[in-house]
């Protein structure tokens, strides 16, 4: 299920953007050529602009660096493959950027990106994953630098500080978490291993592995081609592809109507999660999407204008610190706390999500129905 509403989706945001953006995209072009100003454009015309060289020469070093790594190591992955990788990236930047714009959902091109590769390179899965990481990664970054720098924009932050604020925190970064990893392999015992007795089971690199023998090594061609087994998750593409223009239409025969506010690309985002995400988290998104952004909004206008997205960034920031506070202070210290409360483990005895208990699986037993 969750790789059939990744299907629709990839194709439902090219027809969506294509409908409903297609004029804003071209004017906006126009606009740029021309050099037209809104007012925070004027105002931030007190600083000086970033030059163009600055992308470009970012660009250029980062993929010769690139192009070095996947030629000296054993990759699996042909320069014309990677090339194809960073391609689909930058296409799909823009309609990615527009729905995060209008939605704050940033949809993955992750499953896309993997049944591509699988297609265009059977039997190779660390080409599959490093095709994988150039496309979703590249892509991901990219609208995330474009939210910052619009932030940046809004917040009238000088250009160029914002610019080396990412670039310098990209290049650290990058040798900070590679000694972090390294000082976590060589100090946790059974690192990454489902016994580490705290927790450090590192569910995304098995995440990884699993997509690596499913999309590289096993390969798409065995699970969907016509006459497979999971064949019929290929018309996916087609639904999500054709149900973007009836609403299209309807939006624009009934201009005051609910139909605007219909957005497929989003619909099938969400529920591509369902089949794996736990109902406890679904639950919550929706019961406080519906008290700020439909209860309080309407019976305290003012008070959602001026601090709901405030109240969101706190929120956000506030779990973040509460993360960073609860482990190195009280669960990582020897002999430190460990919090066992109904909170922690009440998604293990339901049929919420995995519904499976926590210790078999920690313990590498077979799960069966038995064990629900």
């Amino acid at each position: 299920m969750a790789y059939g509403f990744a299907f629709a989706t990839f194709s439902s945001i090219v027809v969506h953007t294509f409908l409903w953006f297609r004029k804003d995209i071209i004017r906006q072009f126009k606009r740029t050529l021309k050099d037209e100003q809104d007012i925070h454009s004027h105002l931030m015309r007190n600083y000086t602009e970033v030059s163009w060289w600055w992308y470009l020469g970012t660009g250029v070093i980062s993929a010769v660096f690139i192009l070095t790594s996947v030629v000296i190591v054993p990759s699996q992955l042909p320069i014309w493959a990677l090339a194809l990788a960073l391609f689909l990236a930058a296409i799909f930047v823009l309609p990615l950027a527009i729905l995060v714009a209008i939605s704050n959902q940033n949809i993955s091109l992750n499953i896309m990106s993997q049944l591509i590769v699988g297609y265009i390179l059977p039997g190779r899965p660390i080409a599959a994953m490093l095709f994988k990481t150039f496309t979703f990664t590249t892509g991901f970054q990219s609208v995330t630098f474009l939210m910052d720098l619009k932030t940046g924009h809004y917040m009238k932050v000088p250009p160029r500080v914002m610019f080396m604020v990412q670039l310098i925190g990209a290049i650290i970064a990058t040798f900070l978490v590679i000694g972090i990893e390294e000082w976590l392999f060589n100090t946790i015992e059974d690192m990454c291993s489902l016994k580490q007795k705290n927790g450090f089971i590192c569910p995304g690199s098995h995440t990884f592995f699993s997509a690596s023998v499913i999309w590289g090594g096993v390969g798409p061609a065995k699970l969907f081609s016509p006459g497979r087994l999971y064949s019929t998750l290929l018309w996916f593409f087609l639904i999500g592809a054709v149900l973007p223009i009836p609403f299209y239409f309807l939006a624009k025969r009934f201009p005051l109507g609910i139909w605007r506010y219909v957005n497929i690309p989003i619909f099938f985002a969400a529920v591509q999660i369902i089949p794996i995400a736990p109902g406890m988290n679904l639950g919550s998104w929706i019961l406080t999407g519906f008290i700020f952004n439909c209860l309080v909004r309407r019976y305290r206008f003012n008070w959602w204008l001026n601090y709901n997205y405030i109240l969101s960034a706190a929120l956000d920031t506030g779990v973040a610190f509460m993360l960073l506070a609860l482990f190195f202070f009280l669960q990582l210290p020897k002999g430190g706390v460990h919090l066992d409360w109904w909170g922690n483990s009440v998604w293990a005895n339901t049929a919420d999500g995995m519904g499976i208990p926590l210790k078999p699986v920690l313990e590498g037993t077979k799960i069966g129905p038995s064990s629900w």
